[in-house]
């Protein structure tokens, strides 16, 4: 009788460990996600790629992860749930560069990635990807003018000049696929000596004046300052004059920072050389946006 007693009690705990295991099991996914991605054979720029996939064992309403990187860049990244099969979906625009890696995440497992690369135009055409590259340079402190176009005008290359200026590149209005890379990395701006307030920083040694409020570069222009026998005066000064319109010498729109010395649009801005008289000269279509954007007593630092 005693085994008896013996075996049940064995039988029973076998059967309520039974009943426990299956429960804590339930609906608990039984490998990583499968990953799958529905793109053109060559995704190109502004292509739509979805990424598709599902999760072994996963009950309804459970979680999964999509990353998207570029060139080791976060540029998505999607918690979502997953249907009553398990399965998911994830559309994305492709608007980086260069090298794609997608995956997808859940219950600490990763699926394997998917890979693939994106070019960029040798030559850019009026529409979304002319549009992109002007956002591009807006996104790294480049000013194009008032409105980003889907064309490839006069201020993308003002824009493109000034960024070719930063980056020690040949000084032209060329456009090149190397800069549209880098503009697409978020790479390429034009990085402040200093960081507090609203001020102008003048590099001579490039020929580049920045707009800053604080660590944000607001606006980067080409200019030119004083040729060897006319130099700029370098330093940190104050602005404390707006003279608007057209002067006697053929200054538009010129804010003075000591003396005589100014900033002002001027129909003669070589993208080579230094050739001005002392002043800092911006290009006239964009005069207009610099003098307003500056107020008197911002500090403007003037430097090699």
């Amino acid at each position: 009788m005693p085994r008896v007693i013996r075996r049940a009690g064995v039988s029973i705990l076998i059967v309520a460990a039974a009943a426990i295991v299956p429960v804590a099991s339930a609906g608990a996914a039984t490998g990583p996600p499968n990953l799958q991605l529905n793109a053109p054979k060559s995704p190109g720029l502004l292509d739509r790629v979805v990424a598709n996939g599902n999760v072994p064992g996963a009950a309804a309403g459970e979680n999964v992860t999509v990353q998207v990187q570029a060139s080791g860049n976060t540029v998505e990244k999607k918690q979502l749930t997953v249907g009553g099969d398990g399965k998911f979906s994830f559309p994305f625009m492709v608007d980086s560069c260069c090298n794609y890696m997608v995956t997808a995440s859940s219950g600490g497992q990763t699926s394997q990635p998917q890979r693939f690369r994106v070019r960029v135009p040798r030559h850019l055409r009026k529409g979304a990807i002319s549009h992109l590259y002007n956002q591009g340079l807006v996104d790294q402190g480049y000013y194009v003018g008032d409105h980003v176009s889907g064309k490839y005008n006069h201020g993308s290359q003002l824009a493109t000049l000034a960024f070719r200026k930063v980056n020690n590149m040949a000084r032209n209005y060329q456009y090149k696929p190397v800069i549209f890379q880098k503009l697409l990395q978020e790479k390429g701006g034009f990085q402040p000596r200093h960081h507090s307030g609203h001020h102008v920083e003048v590099d001579i040694s490039r020929q580049v004046m920045a707009l800053i409020n604080g660590d944000d570069v607001v606006a980067t222009f080409h200019v030119s300052t004083g040729k060897s026998s006319t130099p700029t005066i370098r330093g940190t000064f104050h602005f404390y004059r707006k003279e608007p319109g057209t002067n006697s010498h053929g200054m538009y729109m010129s804010v003075y920072f000591i003396r005589g010395y100014a900033t002002h649009g001027y129909p003669s801005v070589p993208m080579h050389e230094a050739a001005s008289h002392g002043c800092v000269r911006n290009p006239i279509p964009f005069s207009n946006y610099i003098y307003n954007w500056i107020n008197l007593g911002d500090a403007i630092h003037v430097y090699l």
